[in-house]
């Protein structure tokens, strides 16, 4: 592993490290202003930032099991643990938006009181703190899917400070207490909405379905327009971890073909220019064809 590599693992572990103190500083000033003020917003958005504080954690240590190299037993890696990890996180994330629906529908048929005051300069201290954390956590996010997931919990959380920020002003100007539980149901939406996509692309890895902006056709005619290949078949392609490609195939190779090492580096050659980290070729001159079940 690169010393760049190294370097570029262990500022995205201190970031999330420094990430995670600053949502658990959020998490207990919200709790506290919550109850204080009685505002079920606040309080949702200090539960929202208390699970993004255990989802920084989750990827912190995931991203230190992916730094282990390949053994015999997990010959690819680690890297899918974080993979792992965002599906941890999106899935606690989903499971409090449900207590958070709940609790707002029961306050939305029971009209109680709210200091809006208090509630505006809590909520302004939650909103400068998830700001820093996403300004720290951004450049990681762009490269890696477990970082953006925490990115986005931080955005999420960043977005529901401004609509608390906003419901306090209304309440304190216009005495509109329902639109605090209706601020809680808005950043159950957008939450639910956001967590659906990540979960879909986590998933999507653990699968091994094949990756956005590649496809088994443009494999297969990158191969085939080979001199020395009359055919590629039983074509596989996969990703670890959202961002390395994998590419496994058969490939028929023409009579004339006189090095088959020159043969494979040719393969490799093409598809590492269509971005694939690793290619895994078996080469044949027709058994596929002789066969049912190859």
């Amino acid at each position: 592993m690169s010393d760049k590599h190294v370097h570029s693992h262990d500022s995205t572990s201190r970031r999330l490290i420094i990430s995670v103190f600053l949502n658990l500083f959020i998490t207990a000033a919200e709790v506290v202003g919550g109850l204080l003020s009685g505002s079920l917003s606040l309080l949702s958005d200090a539960l929202h930032n208390l699970t993004d504080s255990t989802a920084l954690l989750i990827s912190y240590f995931a991203r230190r099991i992916a730094r282990k190299e390949r053994d015999s037993v997990f010959t690819y890696g680690y890297k899918r643990a974080e993979v792992v990890a965002s599906v941890i996180n999106v899935t606690v994330l989903l499971s409090v938006t449900i207590l958070l629906l709940k609790e707002a529908l029961e306050k939305l048929l029971n009209r109680y009181t709210i200091n809006a005051e208090l509630m505006l300069w809590v909520a302004i201290v939650g909103l400068a703190g998830n700001v820093i954390t996403a300004l720290i956590l951004y450049s990681g996010s762009k490269e890696n899917l477990n970082v953006r997931s925490a990115f986005l919990h931080i955005m999420s959380d960043a977005l529901s400070s401004v609509a608390v920020i906003v419901g306090s002003l209304l309440i304190r100007s216009f005495g509109w207490w329902f639109v605090d539980p209706l601020i809680t149901l808005a950043i159950v939406a957008y939450v639910v909405l956001e967590s659906l996509h990540i979960l879909k692309e986590s998933l999507k890895i653990v699968m091994q379905a094949v990756p956005s902006g590649i496809s088994v056709e443009e494999i297969k005619e990158a191969i085939e327009s080979l001199d020395m290949v009359k055919d590629a078949h039983h074509i596989h392609i996969w990703s670890s971890d959202g961002k390395d490609l994998y590419v496994e195939c058969h490939a028929t190779i023409t009579e004339n073909v006189k090095s088959l090492d020159r043969c494979i580096d040719e393969i490799e050659e093409k598809l590492k220019s269509l971005g694939v980290k690793h290619v895994t070729v078996q080469l044949e001159e027709g058994r596929c064809s002789e066969r049912e079940n190859c």
